[in-house]
């Protein structure tokens, strides 16, 4: 949802004969206009890549007192299903009455909603809408991003507190991989990456943020590259089998822990900020929604949304379902 990604006719042959080794793990995310991510700390097969472990800022708002009603909606793909019903699970817990319009579409289609009050709550990205809200922002860091964003939202419109987790673009290699080259950051790849092939997203060669990036921030320069979807089935068949060494592949991909990959961690921002952080309708805002919504952003984390994000992708449950047990599991349903 974060980001479109193509992948040119020419590697057509390429993927379909990865593709017909199979492998789960498949996102089906689809972005809308906005740009960049993070990644921290991991280990193998966690998921998570933030670039820093500093205290998340929090807002300062305050709202009207009691319940009230709102209606959530979501992008039109599973994680953010899987966050509107947590998010919509807690406040009616705290006797909200909720309405939900959920996998509305791509961001312009949800921002359109928000703005003509069809919707009043949506589940962003930091980096990604502050990007679509400000493209000349520069901001990187967790705190940097959030600080950005509540400059650049609509008068009409508030983030709420961000939560530790983040769906963001991370640079991931096998355990093997890591093990062999003692790869721990993105950094520690410089010696080696001459002899190594990068999958990624046709536009990441270019972007800001990609190959540009990876030599200028960390002076890396893979010896070759190959165009891949950032993450899905086709990128973790290649990784999994040698065709590339490294991989774009997103922070909540369940494909990372169930594979044991290994996220580097972009201790020097690299990629802007991704973390989970509620778009409101300030008009519709009590503290009991803004009170139950910052409750959940303090309890999740990047880990535990793609344990989520597998169990709708991988094991076929439901997002309502999903989001109900975690909720109970950590005392917020």
């Amino acid at each position: 949802m974060k980001r479109i990604y193509l992948v040119p006719a020419a590697v057509l042959s390429i993927s379909l004969a990865l593709a017909g080794c199979g492998s789960k793990g498949s996102s089906n995310k689809t972005a809308a206009p906005g740009g960049g991510t993070t990644a921290a700390p991991t280990t193998s097969g966690s998921g998570s890549s933030t670039a820093s472990a500093a205290p998340l800022p929090t807002s300062t708002a305050t709202y009207p007192a009691g319940t009230g009603s709102i209606t959530i909606g979501s992008a039109g793909f599973s994680e953010n299903e899987i966050l509107a019903e947590i998010y919509a699970g807690a406040m009616q817990a705290k006797g909200v009455k909720v309405s939900k319009k959920l996998s509305i579409g791509e961001r312009p289609l949800y921002i359109a909603a928000l703005k003509d009050g069809s919707i009043d709550f949506i589940p962003e990205y930091s980096g990604s809408i502050l990007s679509y809200l400000d493209p000349k922002a520069t901001a990187k860091t967790p705190a940097d991003v959030y600080t950005a964003l509540e400059a650049a939202v609509p008068a009409t419109e508030a983030v709420l507190n961000p939560s530790a987790a983040q769906d963001s673009d991370t640079i991931t290699v096998t355990k093997a991989t890591a093990d062999k080259n003692n790869l721990k950051t993105i950094g520690d790849l410089a010696p080696v990456a001459s002899g190594m092939t990068l999958g990624a997203p046709q536009q990441f060669q270019t972007r800001a943020d990609g190959v540009p990036a990876l030599k200028t921030v960390y002076g890396v320069t893979f010896g070759t590259f190959t165009p891949l979807q950032a993450g899905g089935a086709i990128t973790v068949t290649a990784l999994k089998n040698g065709t590339v060494d490294a991989a774009d592949i997103f922070s909540t991909d369940p494909s990372i822990a169930a594979n044991n990959f290994v996220s580097l961690i972009d201790d020097k921002s690299m990629f802007a900020a991704q973390n989970i952080v509620p778009l409101v309708n300030k008009a519709k805002m009590t503290q009991t929604i803004a009170d139950a919504a910052n409750a959940v952003s303090a309890k999740l984390d990047t880990k535990t949304l793609a344990e989520l994000v597998g169990k709708v992708q991988n094991d076929k449950q439901t997002a309502a379902a999903v989001a109900k047990a975690w909720l109970t599991s950590v005392g917020l349903g």
